[in-house]
């Protein structure tokens, strides 16, 4: 069977649920990048190591090298932030859209090649039915908008955003699209660590963003196993 990928930020490169894979480097035509492996799991820190900042991913370099081992479902984890008051910190949404008008990465710059992006269902499915079991709630659906970063969005732009989306980070939409164009199953849980600046009073501070997804990450010690055990278990 083919292995499922995990993406995840720097919360999770110490989760013990990756500690016994074995650390190798694949080569890419976009340069190297470092996995965790297994003949059944990939774990992948999109950051890299040292960690860039958002705005400086090699995101192609990181789904071809998930493609390169043979992937076919992909796991993503996602620091957000609300952009909504309903949305409260310490929510999990799984996104069913995105919006990422302004900066779209391409594996196609030199042919036309015409892509319909969109998240997997599978994975969504095995997130949430993963989540029910549990007991642990995810909100059903939502737009995940993405911004270039590094900076947090101004008051105005959130202003504007909240009319698109529910929730605002860096990198899933691109993720999500060049998965899709590796014919990659791509889905994500995402972490609502605070609100965006403006919904409300508080002024968004990176460390109560950091400890936001210190105790976000510990819900997904939990609710990852099991995600990955309901992808096994479906054919593929």
């Amino acid at each position: 069977m083919a292995p499922t990928a995990v993406i995840g930020g720097s919360g999770l490169f110490a989760s013990r649920l990756f500690a016994d894979l074995e650390r190798r480097s694949i080569a890419t035509p976009y340069g190297p990048v470092e996995i965790r492996a297994s003949a059944e799991l990939v774990f992948l820190q999109r950051h890299g190591t040292p960690p860039r900042p958002p705005h400086r991913i090699d995101h192609r370099a990181n789904l071809t090298a998930l493609k390169q081992c043979g992937v076919e479902r992909v796991v993503a984890v996602n620091s957000t932030g609300s952009l909504i008051r309903a949305l409260k910190p310490g929510s999990l949404v799984v996104p069913d859209d995105y919006f990422n008008p302004w900066a779209i990465p391409t594996f196609f710059d030199d042919e036309p090649v015409f892509t319909t992006p969109g998240l997997s269902p599978r994975v969504r499915r095995a997130l949430l039915e993963a989540g029910r079991r549990l007991a642990i709630a995810l909100v059903d659906g939502g737009t995940y908008i993405q911004t270039t970063g590094p900076r947090f969005e101004t008051r105005a732009e959130v202003r504007v955003l909240a009319g698109w989306g529910e929730i605002v980070g860096m990198t899933m939409a691109a993720e999500a699209t060049l998965a899709r164009e590796l014919g990659l199953e791509y889905a994500s849980v995402c972490l609502v660590d605070n609100y965006a600046n403006g919904v409300c009073e508080q002024v968004v501070d990176i460390r109560e963003v950091e400890k936001a997804q210190r105790d976000n990450s510990r819900i997904l010690e939990t609710l990852l196993p099991e995600v990955l055990m309901e992808l096994a278990a479906e054919p593929s």
